[in-house]
């Protein structure tokens, strides 16, 4: 039977031979990827001018290109058209998936997240966080899976958590029952895809916690994902070079802005250094190796 110099690649070592396949030497791929809270896209308030629109909208635009990621996690986008706005400075760029959570009681606009990249998903939803009891986390999550080579799929998770802006042991407590969740959809997941191939996974975007921050010390959002075989981006990074949240009139300096992921080596990650223009937080960038 003759075979194919594409199928097989025959060396003799030693009077021994060895079959190579060439596809099986090449490197694993790697996938770069970004997060950003662009603040009531566009306007960055609930009830913005034209003209604030069109600012923010210029500036956002402008600093997406500066994000060299080929998957982009999106939060506060107000829904799929100004999220597909956002990143239309983007070359072979499109939105993948974007929530479509209601408003919150006191507000009359809504706060989306999204996911938008260079590749196909192979499938791409949202979910809202549900009730426990007393306890009802805002938004949700967006949820997408790309097949970055054969039998390579890459989970991605974009979420926007509660803010600090209420009673400090109730937000705590609705950020930890939203990773609950999170995680029992990571572990169907798996289940899932799985058996489709090897899984790498990223969950990131705004947190508003952070694992080291003091004063979040009794809080477990964040360690529960270090718990289950997570890594953190920013892990041995000095707090100086990842402040993603600067200081205002009231709060100090955050590093609420993380990547954590699974079955992956982290080549870099880095705060994108994009203008106050266009939002309140810095964007955050990771570039990853999957595994062979």
């Amino acid at each position: 039977m003759k075979l194919s110099w594409l199928a097989l690649f025959v060396l003799t070592i030693n009077g021994s031979v060895v079959a190579e396949n060439p596809a099986a030497s090449a490197s694993p791929p790697t996938v770069r990827i970004g997060f950003w809270n662009i603040q009531w896209f566009p306007g960055r308030h609930p009830n913005p001018s034209p003209a604030a629109e069109q600012r923010q909208i210029a500036a956002v635009q402008r600093d997406m290109r500066a994000i060299d990621a080929d998957v982009i996690g999106i939060e506060e986008a107000r829904d799929f058209s100004k999220a597909s706005l956002a990143i239309a400075s983007r070359p072979g760029f499109k939105v993948d998936v974007c929530s479509n959570f209601p408003a919150r009681e006191d507000q009359n606009a809504a706060q989306q997240v999204a996911i938008a990249s260079r590749f196909t998903p192979i499938s791409a939803w949202v979910e809202m966080w549900k009730h426990n009891g007393a306890l009802l986390p805002p938004r949700g999550f967006a949820f997408a899976v790309y097949e970055i080579a054969p039998r390579h799929l890459l989970l991605v998770y974009a979420l926007h958590l509660k803010s600090n802006r209420g009673e400090p042991s109730e937000d705590r407590a609705i950020r930890e029952e939203s990773i609950r969740q999170l995680r029992a959809h990571i572990a169907a997941m798996n289940a899932a895809y799985g058996k489709l191939g090897t899984t790498t996974w990223i969950i990131g975007g705004d947190f508003n916690t952070s694992p080291d921050d003091p004063r979040f010390a009794q809080e477990m959002t964040t360690r529960r994902l270090l718990a289950d075989g997570f890594s953190w981006c920013w892990q041995n990074v000095p707090f100086s070079q990842r402040i993603t949240l600067p200081a205002d009139k009231f709060f100090p300096s955050a590093c609420f802005d993380h990547i954590f992921f699974r079955h992956a080596n982290l080549i870099s990650a880095r705060v994108v250094p994009t203008s106050k223009r266009s939002s309140d937080h810095r964007a955050i960038f990771g570039a990853f190796q999957l595994p062979p």
